[in-house]
């Protein structure tokens, strides 16, 4: 006898839910490497400051890109 797993039908408020929470997630890794880059850069060797600038410049537009991503799913939350 073979049984089927039950999986339940995603709904559009579980799908939300798993998208805010995935946004949440990203931003939060985005917003640690941040603090990564920063710290990179604030003790890079003279030689490598630049590059390490660059890096902790790059990873803060990718924070922000999250922030704004996880910011658009909460407001769609409130109006769903």
């Amino acid at each position: 006898m073979t049984l089927k797993r039950f999986r339940p039908k995603a709904t559009p408020r579980l799908e939300l839910l798993d998208a805010t929470m995935d946004c949440y997630v990203k931003w939060r890794a985005e917003s640690r490497a941040v603090a990564d880059s920063y710290r990179n850069w604030r003790f890079a060797a003279d030689g490598k400051r630049r590059v390490a600038f660059d890096r902790y410049v790059a990873a803060l537009d990718r924070e922000e890109d999250a922030a704004c991503g996880y910011r658009r799913v909460v407001e769609r939350t409130h109006t769903a």
